[in-house]
C-alpha cells in the first residue's frame, strides 16, 4: 500500500481521533449537525417518495441492527443508511459545505448512528465518527470543487461514497490498510448524476442515502478483507480523473491543515428547505420585501447576478425554471426561489407545491426575471447572493450577500436551529418528543450506549 497516497494520509487523520483530544467547538458543532440532520430527516418521513424507499427496505428485511427514522423496526445497516440518507435530503433542507458543494450531513450522521447503533458505541465514539466523516466528506469535495457539477455529478453523491466508507471505518474501528481499502472500494460505487434537473425527478433526494449505503458495504468488505485501491482519489482512473476532468483539481485541499482548520466548522445550516445557492438570494429578496417595503405588484422586473456555475443548475433552461414542472423542481428554480419570497415573506416545506406553482403572483414575477452572470461573486469559498429590483416607477433597489445565512461567516443562533429542528420534528412527532430528542443529542457525549438516543428517533 502507498504510504503517500491521499487515503492513507486521511485514514492517519481519521483513526487519530480521539474524543478527549477535539476541540470543545468541533464537539458541540458536530452535535448541532446530528440534531440538525435528524430533524430534517424526520420532516421527510412519510411523504411519497420516502415511502417507497421504505417499501424496498421492508421488502429485504435482516438483522435488526439500526432505526429507520419515524418507522418502526431495525433493519440492516446498510439498509438503514439507504432509508435515513434519503430522508435526509428528500425536501433539500440538509447542510452543505460550500466550497465543496457536498451535503455531508446526511450522509455522515445516518452512518455514524447506525453503526453505533449496531455496535453499540458510546456517544462520544459517534461523535468521533461524525467528525471524521465531515473532515473528508469536505476534503475529497474541496480539491475538485466545482469539478463534479461540470461534468454532471451531483458532489454529494460522489464524494459522499467515501465519506461514509470513512464514518464507519472510523465507527467500527478498522485497522489502517482496512481503512484506505474501504474508501478504495466506495470510490467505485461512488455516483450521482444531475440529470433530475431535466424533469424534477427523485434520484436526486437517493444520492446520501445511496452513498451512505455504499460506504457501509464498502467499510464491512474492507473489515472482511476485501482490498481496494489506495490511490482512488488520485490515480490515472481515480476519482478526480473519472468525475471531474473538466477542471485542475487541486490535491493539496484534500489534506492541507488536517486537525487544525476543521472543515466541520466551515459547514452551512440551512434556513430554507431547497437548493442552497438560492438561500443568499432568497434572503436579499426579503431584505427588500421588509426593509424597503417592496411589494409583488410593485415590481417590473428582477434582476439576479450569479456566478456562471449556477446557471445550469437554478437558471437554465428559462422557461422551465419560470415553469418548474413539479415542486420539487421548484426548489431549484431561482427564479420561483425569489419569487415565492416577494410573495409571500416566508419559503416553508409546504411551501413547495402545486398550489404555490399555479399561483398567479408568482408566476408573472418569475417571468420578469431574469439572471446576469458575474464572476466577480464569491463562489464558491461561500454562497453568494445579488438581487436588483426594478419597480414600476422607476427605481431600483438592491441586497447584497456575499455568505448565505447559517454560514461561518452570516451564522444562525442556537435558537435559530432549534426552531428549525422543533418544526421538522413536530412533522412526525410531539413537541415533547422534539425537545427530549434535542437535549439528549446536546448531551450525546454522555450517553455509554448510543441506542439511548437512537430509540428516541423510531416509531
Amino acid at each position: 500500500m502507498r504510504q503517500d497516497s491521499i487515503t492513507s494520509v486521511l485514514a492517519t487523520f481519521a483513526l487519530g481521533l480521539n474524543f478527549r483530544e477535539l476541540p470543545r467547538q468541533v464537539v458541540h458543532n458536530a452535535k448541532l449537525r446530528l440534531l440538525d440532520t435528524v430533524g430534517v430527516c424526520l420532516a421527510s418521513s412519510g411523504m411519497d417518495y420516502a415511502d417507497a424507499v421504505l417499501a424496498y427496505v421492508q421488502e429485504q428485511g435482516g438483522k435488526p441492527d439500526a432505526s429507520l427514522f419515524g418507522r418502526p423496526g431495525r433493519f440492516p445497516a446498510a439498509l438503514s443508511v439507504l432509508y435515513n440518507g434519503a430522508l435526509a435530503h428528500g425536501n433539500d433542507y440538509d447542510d452543505t459545505h460550500s466550497q465543496s458543494i457536498v451535503h455531508p450531513g446526511g450522509v455522515v450522521v445516518p452512518t455514524a448512528l447506525a453503526i453505533s447503533e449496531k455496535l453499540l458505541l458510546t456517544g462520544e465514539q459517534a461523535i468521533v465518527a461524525i467528525v471524521a466523516g465531515y473532515e473528508i466528506a469536505a476534503r475529497i469535495g474541496m480539491a475538485a470543487s466545482k469539478g463534479f457539477h461540470a461534468q454532471g455529478f451531483h458532489p454529494t453523491g460522489v464524494c459522499g461514497a467515501l465519506a461514509s466508507a470513512a464514518t464507519a471505518s472510523v465507527a467500527m474501528g478498522l485497522a489502517h490498510q482496512q481503512f484506505v481499502s474501504a474508501l478504495g472500494i466506495a470510490g467505485s460505487q461512488a455516483s450521482g448524476s444531475l440529470e433530475f434537473l431535466s424533469d424534477g425527478a427523485w434520484t436526486k433526494r437517493l444520492h446520501p442515502g445511496w452513498a451512505a449505503h455504499s460506504g457501509v458495504v464498502a467499510a464491512s468488505l474492507a473489515r472482511n478483507g476485501f482490498t481496494g485501491p489506495a490511490t482512488i482519489l488520485e490515480g490515472k482512473h481515480g476519482l478526480y480523473a473519472l468525475y471531474a476532468t473538466r477542471t485542475q483539481p487541486d490535491l493539496s485541499l484534500a489534506t492541507r491543515a488536517l486537525g487544525q482548520e476543521w472543515e466541520i466548522l466551515n459547514t452551512d445550516f440551512k434556513p430554507y428547505p431547497c437548493g442552497h445557492i438560492s438561500h443568499p438570494y432568497m434572503d436579499c429578496a426579503l431584505q427588500l420585501r421588509r426593509d424597503r417595503l417592496v411589494s409583488a405588484n410593485d415590481i417590473a422586473a428582477i434582476e439576479l447576478r450569479v456566478p456562471s456555475a449556477v446557471v445550469p443548475i437554478l437558471c437554465e433552461p428559462v422557461a422551465e425554471k419560470r415553469r418548474p414542472r413539479s415542486p420539487y423542481a421548484s426548489r431549484f428554480s431561482l427564479p420561483f426561489s425569489t419569487a415565492l419570497i416577494f410573495a409571500t415573506g416566508s419559503a416553508g416545506i409546504d411551501d413547495f407545491s402545486d398550489e404555490r406553482l399555479a399561483d398567479p403572483v408568482i408566476q408573472a414575477l418569475c417571468d420578469k426575471t431574469h439572471y446576469v452572470v458575474d464572476e466577480s461573486l464569491p463562489f464558491p469559498q461561500t454562497f453568494p447572493g445579488w438581487v436588483i429590483v426594478t419597480l414600476k416607477s422607476g427605481a431600483r433597489l438592491e441586497a447584497r450577500l456575499d455568505a448565505s445565512r447559517g454560514s461561518r461567516e452570516n451564522p444562525m443562533s442556537e435558537d435559530d436551529l432549534y426552531q428549525k429542528f422543533e418544526s421538522n420534528v413536530t412533522r412526525s412527532f410531539s413537541r415533547g418528543r422534539a425537545q427530549q430528542i434535542w437535549q439528549t443529542g446536546l448531551s450525546l457525549e454522555t450517553l455509554p450506549n448510543l441506542r439511548a438516543f437512537t430509540d428516541l428517533l423510531g416509531t
